[in-house]
Parts: C-alpha cells; sequence; structure tokens
C-alpha cells in the first residue's frame, strides 16, 4: 500500500512523463506558430520525448529552448523542402484528378500518386526524430531518413498509423491539438528508439554520432 504513494514507483513515473509531455506540447505549439519555426520545434519536441524514452529527460523548458536553438537552422531547412515536397505533391494530386485521360491511365497515375506520398510522408516521418537523435548534415538525413523508412516498413506504417489515430482524436477534439501531438511524438518516440538503437549496434549501417546535450 505504502508503495503506491510512493512518487519514485513506475505509475507517478509515467504520470511525470506525460505531464511534461503535455507542457512540451504547448511549448511546441507556441513555437510553431510563425509557421517557419515549426521544423526547428518538431526537432526540439522529438529530442525531448527521445530522452523520455531512455529516462533521460531534463527540465522541459530548458531542454526544449536548448535544442530549439542548437537545431535550428538545419530544422527549418528540412522543414522548408518538407512544405516543397508537399505543395509539389498537392500540385501533382490535383492535376492527376482534374486529367481529362481516363480509363487504366488514370487509374494507374493515381495509384502511382498514393505510393509516391506514402513513401515520401514515411520519409519525413523520420527527419526530424534523426536531426534530434543524431548529428548529421542535412542531405545526409534525408537519405537516411528515406533508407530507414524504407527498411523498417512495419515500423514506418505502425508510426504512421498513430499519427493517424492521434489526427482523428484532434478531429474530434480540436483544442487538445497541442497535446495530441505531443503525445504521438511521446508514443512513436518507442519505436524510434528501437530503429535508431539497432543502427547504431550493427555495422555497415549509417553512422553518426549522437546529438550532443548542452
Amino acid at each position: 500500500m505504502l508503495q503506491w504513494f510512493n512518487p519514485e514507483n513506475r505509475f507517478w513515473n509515467f504520470m511525470n512523463k506525460i505531464m511534461d509531455v503535455c507542457m512540451i506540447g504547448v511549448l511546441w505549439f507556441l513555437f510553431s506558430l510563425p509557421v517557419i519555426t515549426m521544423g526547428a520545434a518538431t526537432t526540439a519536441l522529438y529530442q525531448f520525448t527521445l530522452k523520455q524514452t531512455d529516462d533521460e529527460e531534463g527540465y522541459v523548458w530548458r531542454s526544449f529552448w536548448n535544442a530549439f536553438r542548437r537545431n535550428f537552422l538545419p530544422a527549418t531547412a528540412l522543414w522548408l523542402m518538407t512544405l516543397a515536397a508537399a505543395a509539389f505533391l498537392a500540385a501533382d494530386l490535383w492535376a492527376c484528378l482534374h486529367m481529362t485521360v481516363g480509363g487504366p491511365i488514370r487509374i494507374a497515375s493515381f495509384g502511382l500518386l498514393m505510393c509516391l506520398i506514402l513513401i515520401v510522408s514515411m520519409t519525413v516521418l523520420y527527419l526530424f526524430p534523426i536531426l534530434a537523435r543524431f548529428h548529421m548534415g542535412v542531405k545526409t538525413i534525408v537519405k537516411h531518413a528515406f533508407i530507414t523508412a524504407m527498411g523498417n516498413l512495419y515500423v514506418s506504417v505502425t508510426i504512421l498509423v498513430i499519427y493517424v489515430v492521434f489526427g482523428v482524436l484532434t478531429y474530434y477534439i480540436t483544442i487538445l491539438f497541442p497535446i495530441w501531438m505531443a503525445l504521438a511524438a511521446f508514443v512513436s518516440s518507442y519505436f524510434f528508439r528501437s530503429v535508431f538503437n539497432r543502427y547504431r549496434q550493427e555495422p555497415g549501417e549509417p553512422a553518426a554520432s549522437e546529438n550532443p546535450e548542452e
């Protein structure tokens, strides 16, 4: 009975993590409001949640701000690339839906475009967690994000489903959007960690140094 009230037991440790996730979700939302800063804010969010999976998280504000400031330039570059890719795919989708050619050609074009959108989406999922976890250049991050996403399809699909689920929750309870985003990052971080740890241990896989904490 006394163990239940012990603040060091697993239940209370988990609840502390959830509270920290909610707090950092609010920070992520506030720092993402200028839109151009969303990449850096997302990287800072993932750096904290990935640290949580290793029980190495620090103070919420200090950890978030240090990660945001340190990764701002590469994260912003990745974010602008993501926006450009999204705009390109959206234009292709519009053209595909409004193309005058019908029959098998239209169906094949739509199917190929959907496959491309899925591949790009899964690749984007890994961009900011990789930046949060490792010290790499932008081009290297994009390359390894693609390799990792395609090489771990079952994990990539699982993470994609996690975000779809929290996206549905956002649709029904929109006011909690920052919390849902942070919780999605927290849950998916366990899957990212399993992939990253395996790549660190296997020779011949993407080599990178850990992204240092200040």
